[in-house]
C-alpha cells in the first residue's frame, strides 16, 4: 500500500513538472505589420540582439519611426525608443506561437500579423 502510494506521488509530481512548457523568447523575434493595402504602413520589427524598430503611418501629419532597445517583462515585450518624447505602441503582447502581436494604447487597439522571421 506504502509503495503504491509513493509510486502515484512521484507520478503525479513528474507530471505536473512535465506539464509547464517553456516559452522561447525567440518565437517572436521578426517582423510584424498591416496589409500592403493598408495605408498606416504600420510595422514593427524586433530583432534578437534586443533592439527594435517601429513605423507608424497612420497619422500623415505625425509619422512615427523609432528604433531603441526591448525588453521582456512578464509576457510582454515592452519597447524603449532612444527619443523618449515620442508616444508610440510600446507595450506589446504576442499570440498564436508568435505570429500575431497585439498592443493597446488608451483606446487604440493595434493587431499586427508576423510578415517575416
Amino acid at each position: 500500500m506504502i509503495k503504491s502510494i509513493k509510486l502515484l506521488t512521484v507520478l503525479t509530481t513528474l507530471l505536473m513538472l512535465f506539464s509547464f512548457t517553456y516559452k522561447s523568447s525567440n518565437e517572436f523575434i521578426g517582423t510584424y505589420g498591416v496589409s500592403e493595402s493598408n495605408p498606416s504602413k504600420i510595422k514593427l520589427t524586433i530583432n534578437a540582439d534586443h533592439t527594435f524598430y517601429y513605423q507608424d503611418f497612420s497619422i500623415p501629419d505625425k509619422k512615427i519611426m523609432v528604433k531603441g532597445i526591448w525588453k521582456m517583462k512578464g509576457k510582454k515585450v515592452i519597447l524603449k525608443d532612444n527619443n523618449s518624447e515620442i508616444k508610440f505602441h510600446n507595450v506589446w503582447t504576442f499570440k498564436e506561437n508568435g505570429k500575431v502581436a497585439k498592443s493597446r494604447k488608451e483606446l487604440a487597439f493595434y493587431t499586427l500579423r508576423k510578415i517575416d522571421s
